[in-house]
Formats: C-alpha cells, structure tokens, sequence
C-alpha cells in the first residue's frame, strides 16, 4: 500500500514538473520547435506561433518543411537533418529566409541541437528561431550606405544600434592593424583601450541620441591618432537605426603640432635662460676677474691662493651650469667646436664611460646587464660637437639602465640613408605610457620624482635640434624604448668670429696701447682696469654706449672692449658706430650671452674677437697679442 502511495506521489510530481516545464517553453520569447527524426513538429510554442503565423494544433506531426521553407531552399533541410543525425556536427546556426502561413518572407535565426536517447542514437531535434526580419532590413539599409564611402582616403564605418560593425571600408586594415573579416559583425569595442575606449564608447551613445559629435581616439593596435566624425543613420520612418562614421588620420599632423609647442615652449625658456644667464655671466666674470688679480697680487701667500683657488674651482663650476642654461637656447646652432666625428666612436667612447653603472655595480649586486653593438655598422662622418654628442648618448644609456633594474639588454644600431645619419638605442625595460612619451622632452618634467631635474631629456632634444638633428621614441609600458636619432651628414660650419683676419707671423705686444671698456657693469670695468693697467695698457672706462661713442670721438684708442647688451645704445650700435670711424680702432666684444647674439658678419659689422664671461686674464691678454701683430 505504501509503495502504491510513493508510485503516485512520484507520478504527481512528474506531471507537475512538465506542466511547469510547458509553461516555460510557452513563455520563451523565441521559437521552441521539437522535430522527430523525420522532421515532424513535435512541440511548438506560443513564440514559433507567432513568427510563423501557423497555431500549434496546425503544425503538430506534420513535416514542417512544406509550410516554412521556400521550395528553392528545401534540399538545404535535409543536409541539415542528415548532418545532425549522423552526429557530423553537435549543433547548427545560421540566418535563412522562410515563409509565413499568410505567405510573407521572412528572415530567421536558427540554432539546431540533435537529441539523444539512451543509447545516444539521435531521436531527434531541438530548434529555438528568431525573427531578425527588421534587423535583417536595417543591415541591409546600413550596407547601401557603406558602398557610397568604399573608395574614399579616410576611414568610414557602420555600426548599428548594439555597437556592432557592419561596414568597414579598405581603409581600416591601414589604420587600426586588423582586417576588416575581424570585425564586421562584432562589437567595435576591442579596437580601443583606456581613455580612448570609453572616448569611443562616449561617441557612439552621443550619436544615437541624435547628435554629430566628432572625438579624437587612438587606434590600440598601431597607436595611430583619428580624428573622427558620427552622423545618425535613420530609417524611412526617421528612427535612428545606426551611426555612420568616418575617421581621418592625424597621427603626423599631431606630432608637428606638438614639436611646433616643444619648440615654442623652449624658444620661452631660453629667451628667460639667457637673460638669466648673461646676469649670472657677469657676476662670474666679476668674481673671476678679482679672483686673478688677487692671485697676482698675493703669490707667496700660500693659504690665501687655497683658498682663491677654491672661489676659482666654484667658479668654473658656475660657468658650466650657465652653460647647460645655455642650451635651451634654439639660437645655439654651429659653432666653431664642430668637428668631423665618427659616430660610432662617440658610442664605443659613451658605453665605456658608463662600464661603472652597467658593469661593475651591477654585477656586485647580481644584475647582468648585455650589450648589443652587432647592428652598429659603419656610415659617413657627422660634423656635431663630439662632448655634447656623448653627453646625450650617456644620459639616454643611463636612462635605459633605470628603467632595467632587474637587467636586460641594451642595444645599439647605426645606419645611413640618403644625407642622414640614423642611430638607435633600444632597451628591455618598463617603457613609458603614451601620457610620459608625450611630455617627455618637456622641461622639468620627470618620472624620477626623487632624483631627477627633468632636465636631461630636454637638454637632449635642444642639443640634437642645434646639430640640425632630430629625436624621436617609440616605446610601450612592459615592451621597453627606442630611441632614434637622425643626424645630417653634412653641415655648413660658419664662423661668424675671427673671420678673415690675416694670418700672424710675428707677435708684438705693445704696452702703449690705448683701451677703452665699455660695460654697463661697473665691477667689470673696475676689474679689466686693474688686470690692463697691471699689463702696462693705458686704459679708460664707460658704463654705457652714448659714452663710449662720445668718448671715441674726442680721443684715439687702438682697442675697444665692449660688453654687447646695454640699456639704450647697446654694443651693436657702438660697433656700427667704430667701423663708420675714419681711424677704425680693433674691436673686441665681450658677452655674458653665449651665442644667444645676431651674427655681427651677417650685420654687416666687423669685431677682431669675441670673450664670453667670464674668463681668464690671460685669454684676454692672448687675444689682445693676436690682434696687434706685424705681417
């Protein structure tokens, strides 16, 4: 009695699970069909009612092929059943055209999945369908459009109202690195990461509410920059049924903006560096200058020179950061250290330089660092400034060795093309984010928060731009950096001192020389006094050009030493002045400015030679000498 009892619990519980298992399969929002193994309609749900038009008492054990398949498409069913039933395929998808019972052509999703008994014989066929008709009409009005853009240069796009492409035209392979196939069909997502993802995904939303927004987003793949532009696409009735879009490459466009701002922007800071600089030039020459007086004055004086010596060696100092200020300058171009140089010396010279730091410490501390100097091959000689040039190739190579603290490997190549020299430096380090790349050559900024200036980096780029040269990097975070530098093989080396001199046979110091200084620094002219008059030189001082041009009028000196940046008559209009004198006297200009000055032969004026402050007594005394010799 008992197990009758269970028998009809279970019995209940079996029918009440089916119901509810009906009641399932009747609420789906897609087609439920269940065929036997001869293609009859076993189960039908609400849903299949619905897009086929036929109720589930007009389709049940009849061969459903005859009423929802075209007859040109008919045969394709049997490969289909034959398929599933031998077990060549687990399951079958595709979009088809079928017929409704009121005799409308429709487009359907089908996704067919054989059934198995016990013992896994096929029994027959599961299939969930659905309508895609007015999706299906949307793509095809979406890919009208895509045709009219097939042959344009930028990039156009379809893209319907879930974010899938529909139409890429050949463009897109160039630009983002894909293959159209990859895509069409598929979210556009994946083409983008970061920032440019969501400007991606920002863009999109803003087009299908109905605007024509246009965004700047990198390709992921290349890291090529597009400026693109959205439209609404709408159907017949004015729905928004998708966007189209066309993206145009201004990757090259973007970096000459941005090397036009590098450009500006240190043209600023050098126009303050050297304002800065010539101040500072003048304190130096100043200090140095009563420096050497005293050392004359004081030579037996053994601690006294200790400690002048010092001040001395401070000084030197000085005049060397005054010198890096210098280089922000775009005005420091050629200059008469230019000379002929192998570039490959200048990387052997700079790798042995830097052995210390790639080899013995880091060895000591476990780290092995390899270089590579196979692809370095040989090319024509450069005309550069030989320290300046290692100098950039020691900071790159130590850069490159902090960004490998674990090790890794540094490599160097050389080749030319054309006129121009080519040099890379490539590392295996952690490379940089597209956001440092972009800012790297700026001034003061840097990523080594505790110990960097930020100065090394834009200290290169004015250097390789003052050779006529260029710098740019490649690099990717965990995928290291390369460095290129391009160098013409010729230059054009002008001096634009001591030009047309003639030549000196024979040194004659004359102690009876008349000097006049003029400089708008007092200490200055105070100073070149005591060191001329101590030298047997009659001198006389003026603190400004109208003086000094006055003071030429009245009275005959054979020298005029004159500082170049004055208030209101400044040193071009004293030696525009001089030259137009009848009795010309030698000229030397003095400068706290560096080459940050007009080229005074292409002014159309002439100087015998040119100091920079600060500087020694006796480089002045030398040039003095040079001037005044008998051919």
């Amino acid at each position: 009695m008992r197990e009758i009892t269970e028998r009809k619990k279970t019995s209940h519980e079996l029918q009440w699970v089916n119901e509810q298992l009906q009641i399932s399969i009747d609420q789906m929002p897609v087609g439920y069909i269940l065929w036997d193994r001869a293609f009859r309609v076993l189960e039908w749900n609400h849903a299949a009612e619905k897009i086929f038009g036929y109720l589930k008492s007009e389709v049940l054990g009849k061969y459903a092929a005859d009423l929802i398949v075209p007859k040109d498409k008919r045969h394709k069913v049997d490969d289909v059943i034959r398929y599933l039933q031998e077990g060549k395929v687990s399951s079958y998808s595709e979009k088809d055209n079928n017929i409704r019972k009121d005799g409308k052509l429709i487009s359907c999703q089908w996704h067919n999945t054989p059934l198995k008994d016990m013992s896994g014989e096929t029994c027959g066929i599961l299939s969930m369908v659905e309508d895609i008709t007015e999706r299906h009409h949307k793509d095809q009005e979406l890919k009208k459009y895509g045709t009219l853009f097939d042959n344009i240069s930028d990039l156009a796009y379809i893209c319907d109202t879930e974010g899938n492409v529909l139409f890429l035209n050949k463009v897109f392979e160039e630009l983002s690195g894909h293959k159209p196939d990859e895509f069409i069909g598929k979210s556009f997502a994946p083409l983008f990461e970061g920032e440019d993802l969501e400007k991606a995904k920002d863009l999109y939303s803003r087009t299908l509410k109905g605007e024509s927004p246009q965004q700047e987003v990198r390709f992921k793949v290349t890291g090529k920059l597009c400026e693109y532009k959205n439209f609404p696409l709408r159907g017949e009735t004015g729905e928004i049924i998708g966007v189209l879009g066309t993206a145009r490459d201004i990757t090259e466009r973007k970096q000459m903006e941005e090397a036009l701002l590098q450009s500006e922007k240190l043209k600023s800071i050098g126009t303050i560096t050297t304002g800065i600089a010539h101040e500072f030039n003048n304190i130096l020459a100043i200090i140095s200058g009563n420096v050497q007086l005293m050392e004359e004055i004081y030579k037996d004086h053994t601690e006294l020179r200790k400690a002048l010596s010092t001040i001395k060696m401070a000084t030197a100092d000085g005049t060397e950061i005054s010198r890096k200020m210098l280089r922000f300058t775009k005005a420091r171009k050629i200059t008469t250290e230019f000379v002929s140089c192998d570039i490959r010396d200048l990387i052997r010279q700079s790798i042995d330089f830097t052995m210390p730091r790639w080899k013995s410490m880091a060895q000591s501390k476990g780290i092995n660092y390899h270089i590579d100097t196979k692809n370095i091959n040989e090319v024509p000689l450069i005309l550069c400034n030989p320290a300046e040039l290692r100098e950039i190739i020691i900071n790159i190579i130590n850069n490159a060795i902090d960004a490998m603290p674990d090790g890794g490997r540094l490599s160097f190549g050389t080749w030319s093309k054309e006129n121009t020299i080519f040099m890379n430096i490539s590392d295996t380090g952690e490379g940089m984010s597209y956001e440092v790349k972009k800012r790297i050559f700026d001034p003061f900024f840097t990523t080594k928060l505790a110990i960097g200036t930020g100065l090394g980096m834009s200290i290169t780029y004015g250097i390789i731009t003052g050779h006529g040269g260029k710098i740019d990097v490649e690099s990717e975070e965990g995928k290291g950096t390369t460095f290129t530098l391009q160098f013409p093989v010729t230059a054009t080396v002008k001096s634009d001192i001591l030009k047309g001199f003639p030549e000196q046979k024979q040194e004659i110091k004359y102690n009876n020389l008349r000097i006049l200084v003029v400089d708008d620094e007092k200490e200055v002219c105070n100073m070149l006094e005591r060191c001329l008059s101590s030298n047997g030189y009659y001198v006389k001082t003026v603190n400004s050009g109208a003086e000094a041009l006055e003071l030429a009028r009245k009275e005959v000196f054979h020298l005029v030493l004159c500082d170049m940046v004055m208030p209101n008559v400044n040193g071009y209009d004293v030696i525009k002045a001089l030259n137009e004198l009848k009795k010309k006297p030698k000229i030397g200009m003095i400068t706290g400015w560096g080459e940050k000055l007009k080229p005074i032969n292409k002014s159309g004026l002439s100087v015998d030679f040119i100091l920079k402050k600060p500087f020694e007594f006796s480089a002045l005394l030398k040039k003095i000498d040079q001037v005044f010799v008998v051919a």
